[in-house]
Parts: C-alpha cells; structure tokens; sequence
C-alpha cells in the first residue's frame, strides 16, 4: 500500500487531450438540453469547465500546467460550439428550416440583423463566465500542484535514523481564533448577492429593456467572481484548523488532518467522510494519541526510507526545514523553507514560501516571530469595500449597457414613444377608435394618404384572433415585399425576449399584444408595420401599416406606428356599428361556428352574443334579431324578455309560427317541454318549404339575470347538409350550451 503511496504519476498530453475533448462533449450536451428545456443555459459553463478539466485528468494521469492550458482551449473552443449549436436550434425551430443550415449561416444572421447582436454576445459572456467560475479552482489547484514538494533535507533523516525516538511538540489551530475572520470575510457575501439580484429584479419586472439588463449582469457576476476570488484569498487564514503543526528535533512540519486520515495505515478516527474535515478540537482524547502516534510514524517513514518526492504521504506530512520570515500580517506570517531533491546539493536546493496563519497557540514557526496570543481581527472593511465594488459595477454595467442601446442605431427594447401631433385623423372601426397623425385624406384603395409628407396610413380590424393569427399577420409582409427585386432587409422592433409579441397598454388602457416589423429596400425607403392583438371579449386583431414618405427616417415611422396602437381606443359596440362585429369564433377554437352581437333592452348589457353558422350569410331582422343559415343549419337569434319564465316566450313563438301560415306537418309536432334545473323551454315541430322537408326547434335559454332569455329557432335544411354538418351540429352544441341531435338527410 505504501510503496504505491510512493510511485509518482506521470502524465499523457495524448489521452489527457482525448478525455479532455470527451468531457467537453459532455458539457456541450448539457449547455444545449438545458437551454432547449427553457432554463438559463449560462449556467452550464460550470459543468463544461468542470467536465473538461477533470476529462483530461481522468485519462491524462494528472493536470499539470501543460494539461490545465491544453485543456483550457478546448473549453473555450468547445463552449462557443455548444453555445452556436443551441442558437442554430433555436434559429431552425423559429425559420423551419434545416438545423445544419442554420449553424453555417450564423454569421449572416447576426449581420444581416436578423439576431440581436445584444442578446446573443450577452448570452455568450454570460456563458464563459460561469466557464470561468468552474476552470478557476481547478486550474488554479493545478498551478499549485505541479511543484512535487521536495523531501526532508539529508541532515534531518540521519538524524532521525541514528537516535532514539524523542517529544514531539504539536500545535493544533485554536477552535475560535480565526472565526471573527472568516465572518468578517464571508458575510458580506450576502449583501453582494442581493446586489446582483437588482437586475434580476429589472428583467423579471420588464420595466427595462434587455440589453442595459444583461450589461449589467455581466458587471454583477465580474465582480460577485471577483469578490469571492478576493474573499477566499483574505479567509485563507481561517482554515487553519484542516493542519497541525509537529517540531521535531528541532524541525517543523505541517500535517494535514484529514488527508492522513484517508490513508489507511495511518488512520486515526472513523470521520472518512470527505466532506466533514477531520478538526483536532473534535478528536477523542484517544484519536488524538490515536493521531500524535500516526503522524510521528510517517516522520519515520519519510525519514528512514525511499519515499520518493511527490508521494502521497510526502503531501500529506511536509517537512519545512529551516524556516525563515518574510513577512507578516495581522493574521498570518509568510515563512520559506528549504527545498531538497534527492542528488541535488543542499547549496542548490530552492525555498518554497508558505503562509502560516496566527491560529496555533504556542507556535513561533520562525525565528524573529512571536506566538500569537488571542483571537485574529476581523476583515470589516473588506465588506463595506466588496458591496461598493459591486453597486458601481453593476450600475456602471446598466449605463454601459442604455450608452450601447442608444447608440446601436436600432433600439432592440421599446421604441421611444412619438410625440403627440397637433392635427389628428379620427377613425372607427368595428368598436375600434384611432387617431392617425396629419389631416389624412381617404384614398379609393381603402388607405388614408398624408398629402403633406405623401406617407399612406392602411388600418385593418378583425375580430375572433389568436396569437396565432397575429404572428402571421405581423410576418405577412416579409412575403408581400420579398419578391420585389428591391427588397433589402427587414427586422423586428423587439427582438430580446422569447416571446413573438409584448405587452402593450392603449390609451384606455387595455391591454394588448404587440410588435412591430420594419421592411427596408435598397432606395432607402422603408415600411413600417405592427400588430396588436387586444385581450378583450372579442380578441380585436389590429395591424397598421405605413409606408411612402421618404422625408421619414426609419425611426420615426416606428414611433408613429407605435403612437397609433398606444393611442387606440377600444369603444365596443353600439347601435351603429354592432352589425360588422360579426365574426368566426377562432378565439373559441371554432371553424364553423361565428359570433354575433344583437341588441337587448338592458342598458348595464345593451348586447348579447349568440352563435351562428358560418360560411353563409348574416341577415339582421327588424325586431332586432339576426338571421343565418349555412352547412344544413338556419338559427334565428333574439334577445327576449319575460317575467314568466322561458314557457312564455316558446308560446309566444309558437303563435308567431302558426301566424305566418307555415304549412305544418300536424304528426311532426310535439308538445313543449321545460326543465326546471336548467331554466329551458323547448317545442319540436315540422313544416314544408315548397316541397323541401324541415325540423325546428324553439329554444329559450336564461341569461345572467333573472328575467332575461336569449331565443333561437333553429332548423335543420337536409338538402344543404354537408361535410361540414357533422362538425357544424358539435361546434354549435357547445357554443350554444345544447345539444342537437346530428339529423340524417331525409
């Protein structure tokens, strides 16, 4: 066990490269899977770093400074791959196109304007610098490490190996000297983070644009990086207690607790686990002889016999023959002593300097050096310093971040809003108020035209869309313009979030779904084009587009279509203008079934919305209702009002029918029927039109106030039932909250 302890590790540049480029592709697949899932994908550069370095450790034997550089550059080669591959991913998703094309054409995409430069090299630093925070301990134990430490001089094993045994004197770290250190040092690491999380906090609330953001989280994690950097350097002294210190004849050693531990010859205590340091204070006072008498074991071992530099116990106990100060601080001195390597004269030997901290009560490790005498002061300054540091980062950051925003040409947050002009055009349509800029003039292609400045205002409103319907709608122009021979480019106003449309609060403040395109062409002119789809009842797809007017530079066209859709008012219906609102129920998840609005009687409630078959025409009757009939189904639709319940108002309809001389079919009528858990009334019948057959039925159904009915007649039309019908009579069953029998021709 022990001479295996001894034999030194040799390192292979080959197969360290191999498990290096191996651990990276471990590392790669997590940065993609992670980023695919939906989660902050930076975060990932930790497990490249660490699969990377601990690859070429695994397979090359050690990490030397040699393999931490090697391996280096194929983390940072490989990260940028994985980080490429995930945008192309996203990129392919987005465009339907082919992955592979995607990645070759990153380049043009992000020149062209297509990406946003400032989410994706944000992403990319944010990225190597987590890559960094895992590479740092690692690389940083390998430049420590490549040193073998030397062996006891020659003088120490002679002597060692001609006299007796003699005292040892041990130095265990004082439980509590360094604590008031390493709070001084560790505390104020909170407050670093909370800073950080401001922000987090600015992104989350969308009141900031994304770029000032990510400028100033990337200052945030340089110096939360920094900080700890920092903190870990200062707190050094603090982990005093993972050593002991032994003189022995005159020479001092430094032991390391729980590394001697592992070793199973020279264990003294059943505390194996890696994670729970092995502490002198904590020791029995049968592990602590249990220990005194492995470590003067491994002085004799290292004393007396062939241990080669570089062995496992020669880091483990370490021998610091004659030890000189350097110099010294409030909590630790910086000593050096004397390295020897076998074959090498003594004359020739090098010094290793080695920080000892003022934790070991009785210990003067140096000649000129005084035994502390009480607990370490703490670090306070450090915490006041370390939370400045990051508030001038972080800000510094976010102005850096609005400095490149403003001056990028195309702002890739909220365009600036425009300023208000004093003439307006007002114009309503289907429940919808706008106020255009100009005394606009209406042109016969259905356009409102600015004689002034020669730009040309299009409005177009429509009810019943979906998100869906509007991301089409905002991408119709990129296919209307691109087979013109001068079309040049396009791009959209906002482009750092993962979402198609943004958030948008009108001037009566509802709100909306938005964003806007810019279509560009090789004369310089431009088109400017947004969409804004309304959370209300009736999903109001809106899409303004304006175009001509060379005199307009690009920006303030976008801030004149942004004005138009801020300045929208959503009036909804009224006695003029109710009758256009009618419109296929897609926001329902319909394909045959439109939404009407007829009026009623309540003033709270002037208008109800009934279904009605789509694909044929809409008739709107004196008596308020509305009329249609397509696919095999007529409804006729009426607000109604009774105090006697819906029997009155089936009646009443009855005797309407009978009145209008109806040529009934006496076998073909039922009487009428009423369900008391529902509210409902019904009455079935049949009648001939010319010599086609027909069924109906009258239905009365309740509203939300006692009283108030909405009424429908509907009837089946067998020699217009379609392919459709089928999916027509479930549509409209559950539209209407009844259910139809699906009637076979006849």
């Amino acid at each position: 066990m022990e001479q295996k302890e001894r034999e030194k590790r040799r390192e292979s540049l080959v197969a360290g490269l191999v498990g290096a480029f191996l651990g990276s592709l471990l590392g790669m697949a997590c940065i993609i899977v992670v980023s695919q899932l939906g989660y902050v994908a930076s975060l990932c550069g930790v497990v490249m770093a660490v699969c990377t370095l601990k690859g070429y450790e695994l397979l090359g034997g050690a990490l030397s400074r040699k393999g931490a550089a090697a391996a280096g550059i194929i983390t940072v080669v490989m990260t940028y791959v994985a980080y490429q591959i995930d945008c192309a991913i996203q990129v392919a998703v987005a465009a339907e196109v082919d992955v592979f094309l995607a990645f070759r054409n990153m380049g043009m995409l992000l020149k062209e304007g297509y990406l946003d430069t400032g989410a994706y090299w944000g992403g990319l630093v944010l990225l190597y610098l987590f890559t960094l925070l895992g590479a740092a301990p690692l690389i940083i134990a390998a430049l420590r490490g490549d040193t073998e430490p030397g062996m006891p001089p020659e003088a120490v094993r002679v002597k060692v190996a001609e006299e007796a045994p003699s005292t040892c004197q041990y130095y265990p770290a004082h439980p509590t000297w360094m604590r008031t250190l390493r709070l001084s040092v560790f505390l104020p690491l909170l407050a670093v983070v909370l800073v950080i999380f401001l922000p987090l906090a600015l992104a989350l609330s969308g009141n900031s644009s994304a770029l000032p953001v990510i400028a100033s989280l990337v200052g945030g994690l340089a110096g939360m990086i920094g900080m700890c950097a920092a903190a870990f350097v200062l707190a050094g002294p603090s982990d005093a207690f993972r050593w002991i210190f032994v003189r022995r004849d005159g020479v001092l050693w430094r032991v390391q607790l729980n590394m001697l531990n592992m070793v199973d010859t020279y264990r003294f205590t059943q505390q194996r686990i890696r994670m729970s340091d092995v502490r002198w204070d904590k020791l029995t006072e049968g592990e602590q002889a249990q220990a005194k008498a492995s470590i003067e074991r491994a002085i004799r071992v290292l004393c007396t016999e062939g241990v080669l530099p570089g062995s496992a116990l020669s880091r483990v106990v370490q021998c610091l023959p004659e030890p000189r100060l350097e110099s010294e601080n409030k909590w630790a001195w910086k000593i050096s002593y004397q390295t020897q390597t076998p074959g090498v004269p003594p004359e020739r030997g090098g010094r290793r300097v080695l920080q000892v901290a003022k934790a070991y009560p009785g210990l003067a490790p140096a000649v000129g050096t005084v035994p502390p005498e009480g607990p370490a002061p703490g670090r306070w300054g450090f915490g006041v310093a370390a939370v400045l540091l990051m508030v001038l980062l972080t800000a510094g950051g976010y102005m850096l971040g609005v400095a490149l925003e403003k001056s990028g040409g195309t702002e890739s947050g909220r365009p600036v809003r425009w300023t208000e002009p004093e003439i307006t055009t007002q114009y309503q349509s289907m429940g919808v108020t706008f106020h255009l800029p100009g005394a606009l003039v209406w042109t016969e292609e259905g356009s409102f035209a600015d004689p002034e400045t020669g730009m040309v205002y299009t409005v177009t409103v429509e009810l019943g869309a979906t998100e869906e319907m509007a991301v089409d709608a905002l991408t119709e122009p990129i296919g209307e313009y691109r087979l013109r021979p001068d079309f040049d480019s396009f791009s959209f106003a906002y482009t750092n979030t993962d979402q198609d449309l943004v958030k948008l609060a009108t001037k009566d403040r509802l709100s909306c779904l938005h964003n806007l395109i810019t279509i560009r062409f090789t004369d310089g002119s431009t088109v400017e084009s947004g969409v804004a789809l309304a959370q209300d009842l009736f999903s109001t797809l809106v899409r303004v587009e304006v175009s001509g007017g060379s005199q307009v530079d690009e920006e303030t066209m976008e801030h004149i279509v942004l004005y138009i859709l801020e300045g929208m008012e959503f009036t909804g219906p009224t006695e003029e203008n109710y009758q256009e609102m009618y419109h296929l129920g897609q926001e329902e998840g319909y394909t045959l079934v439109g939404i009407a609005l007829v009026p009623t009687p309540y003033e709270e409630d002037p208008f109800l919305r009934v279904p009605l078959p789509y694909g044929g025409e809409v008739t709107y009757l004196e008596d308020g209702g509305v009329l249609a009939q397509a696919h095999g189904l007529r409804i006729q639709a009426r607000a109604c009002w009774s105090p006697e319940g819906p029997q009155a108002i089936v009646e009443e309809a009855w005797a309407q029918v009978q009145a209008e001389n109806r040529d009934l079919y006496q076998d073909g009528i039922f009487d009428s029927e009423y369900d008391a858990e529902t509210d409902v009334a019904t009455k079935q019948f049949s009648f001939w039109e010319g010599d086609e057959a027909r069924i109906s039925f009258l239905v009365a159904q309740p509203m939300r106030d006692e009283g108030r009915y909405r009424f429908m007649e509907v009837t089946y039309i067998p020699e217009e039932m379609d392919d459709d019908y089928p999916t027509l009579i479930q549509e409209f069953s559950h539209a209407s909250d009844l259910y139809l029998p699906e009637l076979e021709p006849f």
